[in-house]
């Protein structure tokens, strides 16, 4: 008997899959504007640093000895001093030896003592000017009167200096005088201040690439060098001989080229090319020199210049 098949059972149809839509693409986030980096002046070479906006007031008195009396307790009040008295004597002896109104309308008496941990100064400023009896006859109407300890020489000396700079000036003076009030003073003689340290990092700048034209120089040729500058004195004092000359000639050829050439150059640009290093500071023009400079100078076996005035560099 034939057996007939039964039919399969149909297979359910899948249920048709919509395909899956592709997740939008998230907009690419716009890219920041680029900001553009400014140089900002060192807080070591700003105003604040040496002078803030509290240590500006206008001073009531107009003679030497009591103005100086009138500052002394203005730091003791900011809480800069203790016993402003015991300053007193010290800051009348220094004007004894030296007056220090240096003309200009300014005057920088100071004292310089270890009885003090930190550097301190305060400007006094007055409407009507005193006789300070400045070298020039003119009125001092700023006194910058300064406290410090002996190993911050440095930083008077940077202070003193800028001041100097600023108050040479006629056109920045009439500014601060016009100023009138110790905030708005503040105000111009730190825009002033920038300026002058801006122009000091510049002038760094140009020493230091003509610094790199010594470089793999041997710090031998310093010695012949000073040499040679001793030869040039008496040269310089009327000695003409050909025995000088010869001499002269001579330690010239064992010279490098290069530092010959930078010696020749700083000659013509200052009395003495060479420098001390006291107390991390160059001799010559008395300013500091930057920590990571000193070790470079003190680790390397070539010439090394300041960075301030381009001198040679002596370490004792």
């Amino acid at each position: 008997m034939a057996t007939t098949k039964k039919p399969s059972p149909k297979k359910a149809a899948k249920p048709a899959v919509k395909p899956t839509a592709k997740p939008k693409a998230k907009p690419k986030p716009k890219p920041m504007p680029r900001k553009i980096a400014r140089s900002k002046t060192p807080p070591s070479m700003s105003l604040e640093n040496y002078l803030g906006k509290t240590q500006i007031f206008m001073l009531k008195t107009r003679e030497k000895q009591t103005i100086i009396k009138e500052m002394l307790q203005k730091l003791e009040k900011l809480g800069k001093l203790e016993n402003s008295d015991r300053y007193y004597a010290q800051v009348i002896h220094r004007e004894s030896l030296e007056n220090t109104g240096i003309g200009a309308g300014l005057a920088i008496p100071h004292a310089r003592t270890d009885s003090v941990a930190s550097f301190t100064t305060v400007l006094g400023v007055s409407e009507e000017g005193i006789d300070y009896q400045s070298y020039d006859g003119v009125p001092v109407r700023y006194v910058l009167l300064s406290i410090f300890p002996t190993e911050m020489s440095t930083k008077y000396l940077y202070l003193v200096g800028m001041m100097a700079r600023i108050f040479s000036s006629a056109e920045k003076r009439v500014k601060i005088d016009e100023a009138g009030t110790p905030a708005k003073i503040f105000a111009v003689l730190a825009k002033d201040a920038k300026e002058y340290f801006e122009s000091i990092s510049e002038k760094t700048e140009e020493t230091a690439e003509k610094a790199e034209s010594l470089a793999g120089v041997p710090s031998s040729d310093l010695d012949l060098l000073i040499r040679l500058d001793s030869l040039y004195h008496l040269l310089d004092e009327g000695n003409t001989s050909d025995s000088l000359n010869g001499k002269i000639d001579q330690i010239k050829r064992l010279i490098d080229n290069r530092s010959l050439t930078y010696y020749e150059r700083m000659r013509k640009k200052c009395q003495n090319p060479f420098s001390i290093i006291e107390k991390n500071s160059c001799s010559g023009c008395h300013l500091e020199i930057p920590p990571i400079y000193l070790k470079q100078i003190k680790e390397s076996k070539g010439i090394s210049v300041c960075s301030h005035c381009g001198r040679f560099l002596i370490i004792i």
